[in-house]
């Protein structure tokens, strides 16, 4: 027969197998919340988990709808400390990051291997650029940039204050000079480019449509032999990124890839287009080393 001290060591172990349980369940949780429950590198994007919204959303940037009031309250201010800007010519631009205090904004997280994504386009979208400033401590960045032509820019930052969502700051700017004439923004003849090599085709899931969800898939193949490229390398920690900007340049979205260590020959994104109007797309991407663009035009 059992004795008492049975029961006692019997429901001493059960307990302690419930402790264990829960955590588990904890460390798991855990480790979902900090990125170890993204999907794996594969080519197959039928995955009925790699739901093209939701990701999408994932990796968005918080909006004005969706900031917290502390969020809500951080400000970018750029300037130039050696003087305004003149086409052609290096010229330091400083950021400063603030809250509603007007305090500085000190530390902030690694997003993507950086700590600021800094977009830079001239207002009719015909020039881009993605770089990363350095950051000196006390919400101050700066970096040296090149305008290709005079004219009106505009910068959008990507940044994301300790403890906060990541936030999108955006400013316009003027380069002295006589500025070019603006080139009508027109929707691309053909989703397929030729760069370094290869043939790179742009296809949706959906036809796009303002705040519906699609899923968008660059494809790349050998332009000569055909066969898929299977060497894409990771560039800031995926196997790409896209930017797209409307022709206002009012709506922003910094998009990253659903099969995200992927090495080819996809790289898709989820996407919901805010507006409607025509969007240029950068998709940006990696092999050999080199970094690459692959721009288009869409109709929204």
């Amino acid at each position: 027969m059992r004795g008492e001290g049975d029961e006692v060591m019997t429901m001493i172990k059960y307990k302690w197998t419930l402790l264990l349980s829960g955590f588990m369940l904890a460390l798991a949780a855990v480790f979902l919340l900090q990125g170890g429950g993204r999907p794996a590198a594969s080519e197959d994007l039928s995955d009925p988990f790699l739901d093209p919204y939701a990701l999408s959303l994932a990796h968005r940037h918080a909006g004005p709808g969706s900031e917290t009031e502390a969020e809500k309250t951080i400000r970018l201010t750029p300037s130039w400390p050696e003087g305004k800007p003149q086409a052609g010519s290096p010229a330091l631009l400083a950021i400063k990051i603030s809250n509603g205090e007007g305090r500085p904004v000190n530390e902030f997280a690694v997003t993507n291997e950086k700590l600021m994504h800094l977009i830079i386009v001239s207002s009719d979208l015909q020039h881009f650029q993605h770089v990363h400033p350095e950051y000196n401590g006390e919400g101050a960045f700066e970096l040296p940039v090149v305008f290709p032509t005079s004219g009106d820019y505009k910068i959008y930052a990507d940044f994301q204050p300790a403890g906060m969502n990541e936030l999108t700051r955006s400013d316009q700017m003027t380069v002295l000079g006589q500025p070019p004439e603006p080139e009508p923004l027109q929707p691309s003849e053909t989703l397929t480019a030729s760069v370094e090599g290869m043939k790179v085709t742009l296809e949706f899931e959906d036809a796009p449509a303002p705040q519906s969800a699609t899923s968008m898939t660059y494809t790349f193949t050998d332009e000569e032999t055909g066969e898929p490229i299977k060497d894409l390398e990771l560039y800031l920690g995926a196997v790409g990124h896209a930017v797209a900007i409307h022709e206002s340049t009012e709506h922003f979205l910094h998009i990253h890839p659903l099969n995200w260590a992927s090495s080819g020959p996809q790289a898709a994104f989820g996407v919901s287009f805010p507006g409607s109007g025509k969007y240029k797309l950068w998709g940006q991407f990696q092999r050999r080393g080199k970094t690459f663009v692959v721009p288009f035009v869409i109709n929204v």
